[in-house]
C-alpha cells in the first residue's frame, strides 16, 4: 500500500513539473487586451467592456511574450529562461517548449504570419526563427539589442541596440545586415513612419544623464533629422488618426503632439508607466508600479477608467 501511494505521490510530482496545469481557457472569438505581469509572473485577461475575465499565474520567470498568427498559440519568453514556453489559449496549457538557451529579451512576429524574430542580449543576436521555434538564421548585431520594428515598405528590420550607441538595419530578404548608424545612448521604444522617412528614438539616458529629448532620424539614410524635447525619459510612442503620443518613464506622463510634433496634451498617468497600446480607439496605459491600466480618451488623454491587474504590468497583448 505505502508502495502504492509513494508512486501515486511520484507520479502526480512528474506530471506538474511537465506543466500539465490547466488555466483559464480562452475563447478563440473572444477579443481581449492581456497584461504580461513580471513581478508576480501572471497575465491578466481583460475584455472588450474592459472587464478582466482571467487571470494566469505562472511558475516561470518570463518577462515578455507573443501572440502568434493563430492568435491562440502564445509564447512566453524570458532572460532567465533556457526555454521558451508555448502555451495555448483555448485549451487553457502549455503545449510545448522550444529551447533556445537564455538571454531572450523580445520577440517579435514579422508581416509574413510565419517567422518569428528573437532578440538574445547574451551573445548579441537576432535570431530568425519559424513557427516550430527552430533556428533558421542568426545575424550579429551590436551590444544588448532590445528594441526590433519592421518596416512597411521597405523590407528591413531596425535593431535598437541598449548597450551601443549604434542602430543595426537588417535586409530581410539576405538576413544580412544592410548598414548600421549612430543613435544616442541607452536608446529605447521607437516608431517608424515610412512616409515621413522617419524613426523615432527614446530611451533612458545614460549614467547621471537623464534623457530628456527624442530623437528623429532618417529611416533610410540613418542621419539625425530633428530632435523634439520630451522630458523626461520618453521610452513609448504610439500614433493614430488622432495624434502621436509620447509615454515618458521619468514623468510618468502621456502627451499628445499633433501634426506639426507640437504638444497638444499633457497628463500625469500611472506609477512608472513602461508600456501604451491603442484599444478600442482608446490609449492604454500600464502602470508599473500602480499594477493598474489606465483607459484614455484619444482626444483628450482624460483618464476614462483604471484596472487592477497583476504585479508589475510591463507588456500589452492585444487580440481584437
Amino acid at each position: 500500500m505505502k508502495w502504492s501511494i509513494n508512486l501515486l505521490l511520484a507520479a502526480f510530482l512528474l506530471t506538474g513539473c511537465n506543466g500539465s496545469h490547466a488555466y483559464t481557457k480562452i475563447n478563440k472569438d473572444e477579443a481581449f487586451l492581456a497584461t504580461v505581469n513580471i513581478k508576480d509572473t501572471s497575465l491578466t485577461f481583460i475584455d472588450e467592456d474592459y472587464h478582466p475575465f482571467a487571470e494566469w499565474d505562472m511558475a516561470e520567470p518570463f518577462t515578455g511574450a507573443l501572440l502568434l498568427a493563430d492568435k491562440d498559440t502564445i509564447l512566453l519568453y524570458g532572460k532567465e529562461m533556457e526555454e521558451v514556453q508555448v502555451f495555448s489559449l483555448s485549451a487553457g496549457k502549455r503545449i510545448k517548449s522550444w529551447k533556445t538557451g537564455k538571454g531572450i529579451v523580445n520577440m517579435q512576429l514579422l508581416h509574413d504570419g510565419k517567422s518569428i524574430v528573437a532578440v538574445n542580449q547574451s551573445d548579441h543576436s537576432i535570431y530568425f526563427m519559424n513557427g516550430e521555434g527552430e533556428k533558421q538564421h542568426v545575424v550579429k548585431v551590436g551590444k544588448s539589442p532590445l528594441t526590433v520594428l519592421q518596416g512597411e515598405k521597405a523590407n528591413r528590420l531596425y535593431v535598437i541596440n541598449f548597450g551601443d550607441t549604434k542602430c543595426t538595419v537588417i535586409n530581410l530578404e539576405t538576413k544580412k545586415v544592410d548598414f548600421e548608424f549612430p543613435i544616442h545612448s541607452s536608446s529605447t521604444g521607437t516608431l517608424l513612419r515610412e512616409e515621413q522617412d522617419e524613426i523615432w528614438i527614446g530611451g533612458h539616458g545614460d549614467g547621471d544623464h537623464v534623457e530628456e529629448d527624442l530623437y528623429i532620424y532618417s529611416a533610410t539614410t540613418g542621419k539625425l533629422k530633428k530632435k523634439l524635447k520630451a522630458p523626461t525619459m520618453p521610452i513609448k510612442f504610439l500614433e493614430s488618426d488622432e495624434g502621436i503620443y509620447v509615454l515618458s518613464h521619468g514623468t510618468s506622463s502621456l502627451y499628445k503632439l499633433n501634426g506639426k510634433y507640437e504638444e497638444v496634451e499633457r497628463k500625469v498617468v500611472g506609477v512608472n508607466p513602461f508600456e501604451m497600446a491603442s484599444f478600442k480607439k482608446d490609449v492604454v496605459v500600464a502602470g508599473y508600479d500602480s499594477d493598474e491600466i489606465y483607459v484614455m480618451d484619444a482626444k483628450t488623454v482624460d483618464v476614462k477608467q483604471t484596472i487592477k491587474v497583476g504585479e508589475g504590468p510591463f507588456q500589452l497583448l492585444l487580440r481584437e
